[in-house]
């Protein structure tokens, strides 16, 4: 039986404080930051002609000049990219400038042999030994080395080669005249 009332007192409470909490009234008596001192100090009394819908819109109406602007609260929630156009192409150069369409004259690739010295015999012509890499090629005026290079003289301590696909003349420093 203690239980029942018990059970029975716990209902009672219940209905008690959600009557006390539909009954009284809604509207909360508020501070005005801007009233002057007469009226902070004088009790205000709750008006019961105002309906509590219509105290809320005319808080939102105070509090509208707060608001920013639709723009404002439009960028809240605005979709956000991390793209970055690429720069311009580049100008193309101008039209005063005429490109020749014509290739550049071949030229003959830089000599593969090295001077390593030369060899006189009695009274014959003397023969010259160049290195490419390493094999050595032993020489005379008038020869082709490897089918490309043929050996026209000697002038002036240089040794006077022509590159025979082109008929490029070439020259190689060998120290003074044998």
């Amino acid at each position: 039986m203690n239980s029942k009332l018990r059970g029975r007192a716990l209902i009672g409470i219940a209905i008690a404080i959600a009557a006390y909490v539909v009954l009284t009234p809604t509207e909360v008596p508020t501070v005005d930051a801007a009233a002057n001192k007469a009226t902070a100090t004088s009790r205000r009394e709750p008006r019961g002609d105002v309906a509590p819908m219509q105290s809320a819109t005319r808080t939102l109406l105070q509090l509208a000049h707060l608001v920013s602007g639709s723009d404002a609260t439009g960028a809240l929630f605005a979709t956000q990219s991390w793209y970055v156009p690429p720069p311009p192409p580049p100008r193309p150069p101008p039209a005063t400038t005429v490109q020749s369409l014509t290739p550049p004259a071949p030229t003959a690739p830089p000599l593969p042999f090295a001077y390593m010295g030369t060899f006189t015999p009695d009274g014959a012509a003397p023969v010259f030994f160049l290195m490419q890499g390493d094999r050595v090629y032993d020489v005379r005026i008038g020869e082709t080395v490897d089918n490309n290079y043929s050996v026209d003289g000697l002038v002036n301590g240089q040794l006077q080669l022509t590159y025979k696909p082109l008929n490029i003349k070439q020259q190689l420093a060998v120290g003074g005249n044998p």
